[in-house]
């Protein structure tokens, strides 16, 4: 079934989750690339005075050990901003590259920062670049320094974008292939991503298939999806649809270069699949893949130095602050913006139902959903998106602490706060904690974990040490 013809011919792959760790260990003739998103193994921490990101060491030894060949897919310093991670992600990009050894890198073609007065702010989401000729110049710059990073053969992944294509930018496909000849660099063809554009009323995907340069395609991603205010979103969050999967029969026989066709799905949506249902995702994948050019690919291009003007920073950096504030802005964008902007909100509650659960669900069965809401909501309108789950809980803890009136309303809530507070102290900075109760906290945390109130306890006296 995989048939290795060149060292960079890969074949059929997954993103790589521990909820498809089974799927993985059956071996390379059931899915052959474990394609990692690095990020996902990186949690910012504070030490020494600075900020740096940490990386799980055991968890990228164990992808390191996995049978497959090892993709990189980076989804945290996005190709097209004009705004750099303030944090040193170098590091610990090239500690993964050389431990995986991939023959490409990848990264998505957007922006999660810009800056304004407070300086770097993090958008809270990834965000489509402008389809400019300026945009190009300032993508095809950043992709030769994230080629410098990682010293491999650099790719660029195919966006979705919700917002309506405007009458002054260029077309989805010629927007790609000017960045790719610009850049020197290769393409991610992201089949779901551009039919998620289309049934949205941006490009067909022949048409942008049309104007795309099929000789710099290096792998084809395809994923399931959902729905959202009349929109399809890209979610990863099932099965891939027969008219994609289709469609990617018609597409793949046309490139030349691929080396890999990869499934994606989120780790919350493994079980609403099911690993059978992975298995026949990839069994589905594995007879396109056959379909591809027999003639071993050409040699990665030369990479293009390559730089933007001040003019083209400044034409960009601009876009991305308008972008932003509307997100933000009390006026009435267009729907696609409007999207993003629930996506954004959407993502802040779950960062904080992951990291604040006891918290959350304090509120929630004491005060009800509706008012619950009214408190995230009074907060994420008062506190920009932060970087990272542990930071936006941290920050959230501040707040509820800057509200002693709702905390006393709550039973038990000063409590739990100052215990997952001190749990992302010890995670953010190290720092050790004593959290004192007046009930037995087994008994608060037992109740919360069932989803209900902890109802009224005997008092008693506890001290809990909380520390990495």
């Amino acid at each position: 079934m995989f048939r290795a013809t060149d060292g960079s011919v890969l074949g059929v792959g997954m993103v790589y989750a521990p909820a498809l760790g089974p799927v993985f260990e059956a071996g390379a003739s059931v899915v052959a690339v474990a394609e990692l998103e690095p990020q996902t193994l990186w949690r910012p921490v504070c030490s020494e005075g600075g900020w740096r990101y940490r990386v799980d060491e055991w968890a990228l030894n164990a992808v390191a050990a996995l049978p497959q060949r090892k993709l990189v897919h980076g989804v945290g310093q996005p190709l097209a901003g004009t705004v750099d991670d303030p944090l040193d992600y170098r590091t610990p990009l090239r500690g993964s590259v050389d431990l995986l050894d991939p023959p490409w890198v990848s990264e998505h073609l957007g922006f999660v920062r810009t800056e304004g007065a407070s300086g770097i702010e993090h958008a809270g989401f990834l965000l489509p670049p402008d389809r400019t000729r300026e945009q190009i110049a300032v993508a095809a710059e950043n992709i030769d320094r994230y080629r410098r990073v990682v010293s491999r053969p650099v790719a660029f992944e195919t966006g979705v974008d919700y917002r309506t294509a405007r009458d002054d930018e260029l077309g989805d496909g010629v927007f790609f292939r000017g960045v790719a000849e610009r850049s020197g660099s290769g393409i991610v063809l992201d089949l779901h991503n551009l039919w998620c554009n289309e049934i949205n009323g941006r490009d067909t995907v022949r048409d942008v298939l049309a104007d795309l340069p099929l000789d710099r395609v290096w792998e084809v991603h395809v994923a399931g999806g959902d729905e959202m205010d009349g929109y399809r979103l890209d979610a990863h969050s099932g099965a891939v649809p027969g008219e994609l999967l289709d469609l990617s029969a018609e597409v793949v026989p046309d490139l030349p270069n691929l080396r890999a066709l990869t499934f994606e799905i989120m780790p919350s949506n493994v079980a609403r699949l099911g690993l059978d249902g992975v298995h026949t995702q990839l069994e589905r994948l594995w007879q396109i893949w056959d379909l591809r050019p027999a003639a071993p690919p050409e040699p990665f291009p030369a990479a293009v130095a390559t730089h933007a003007t001040a003019a083209d920073r400044a034409f960009v950096h601009r876009a991305e602050r308008d972008l932003v504030a509307a997100l933000r802005g009390p006026g009435r964008p267009e729907a696609g913006v409007r999207l993003y902007g629930r996506l954004v909100e959407e993502q802040r509650r779950a960062q904080l139902a992951q990291v604040m659960r006891y918290t959350t669900t304090a509120l929630l069965t004491t005060l009800g959903a509706t008012a619950t809401e009214a408190v995230i909501a009074a907060y994420t309108a008062a506190h920009p998106p932060e970087t990272a789950p542990g930071l936006e809980g941290y920050t959230f803890s501040g707040f509820l602490a800057a509200r002693p009136d709702l905390v006393a309303a709550v039973p038990h809530l000063r409590q739990v706060l100052a215990f997952e507070t001190a749990l992302l102290r010890a995670a953010l900075f190290g720092a050790s904690t004593v959290v004192e109760w007046d009930v037995d906290p087994a008994r608060v945390l037992d109740a919360l974990d069932g989803g209900h109130a902890p109802g009224v306890l005997e008092p008693a006296s506890y001290s809990m040490s909380v520390e990495i």
